[in-house]
């Protein structure tokens, strides 16, 4: 029989490589899937008010779809806002009031523009990080030395696959 660590640990593996590999990918694919039930769980409370039941279920799709695009599209803003909040809250306090909002307005922009591969690179460090875990947590425990070249390695292999496609 295996042993439940085992099969949490090669979940660890798989999802870190996943993840490491694909996960521009799957963040982009689940933004659309979230912006969508978010749309077709809207439709659904709204549209029984104007429409019969069989065309519920159309507005739901259309939902579905509209808001899943509409997320995948502004996922790139939705970064950029994410660490210009981020910036600004952690030199409020720092700098002045102004001086934060400006730097965190250049944060935002620069985010926007770079998404793509701040989300490659971020994706591929975590996911090697995933990675380490369930290595560690399937009795595979190595040297810092040694887990730092693997996270570097996996790290950078990851960021060129995803640069890739």
């Amino acid at each position: 029989m295996i042993a439940p660590t085992s099969i949490s640990s090669l979940l660890l593996i798989v999802l870190g490589l996943a993840l490491t590999f694909l996960g521009k990918k799957l963040v982009k694919a689940i933004a659309f899937i979230v912006g969508g039930l978010i749309g077709a769980l809207l439709a659904l409370m709204i549209s029984p008010l104007f429409l019969s039941p069989p065309f519920t279920y159309l507005a739901a799709l259309i939902g579905f779809v509209v808001l899943g695009l509409i997320s995948y599209f502004l996922l790139p803003l939705g970064g950029g806002v994410i660490a210009g909040l981020a910036t600004f809250l952690l030199l409020r306090g720092v700098v002045g009031f102004l001086m934060a909002a400006l730097i965190a307005l250049i944060v935002l922009i620069i985010v926007v523009i770079l998404f793509n591969k701040i989300l490659a690179v971020g994706t591929a460090f975590a996911g090697s990080l995933v990675t380490l875990a369930g290595l560690g947590q399937l009795g595979l425990i190595f040297p810092s030395i040694i887990q730092l070249i693997i996270l570097i390695l996996l790290t950078a292999l990851g960021s060129i696959v995803q640069f890739k496609t």
